[in-house]
């Protein structure tokens, strides 16, 4: 039926599955900065700003 090399194949593929999905989340979970930018935070608000004083100017 099967020969032993694609049992092993089948075993590490299904391993591999299972323990890399699990390995990722630990590690985002560990370095949370890694995937944040923190420039875009600032460059969202002074975009808002800007609105706000092209707003204002307009009422005025």
């Amino acid at each position: 039926m099967f020969t032993t090399s694609e049992i092993i194949l089948a075993v590490i593929i299904v391993t591999l599955s299972v323990v890399m999905p699990i390995y990722y989340y630990y590690q985002k979970k560990k370095n949370p900065k890694q995937d944040s930018k923190p420039s875009d935070g600032n460059e969202i608000k002074n975009y808002i700003d800007k609105i706000n004083e092209i707003t204002r100017k307009k009422h005025k």
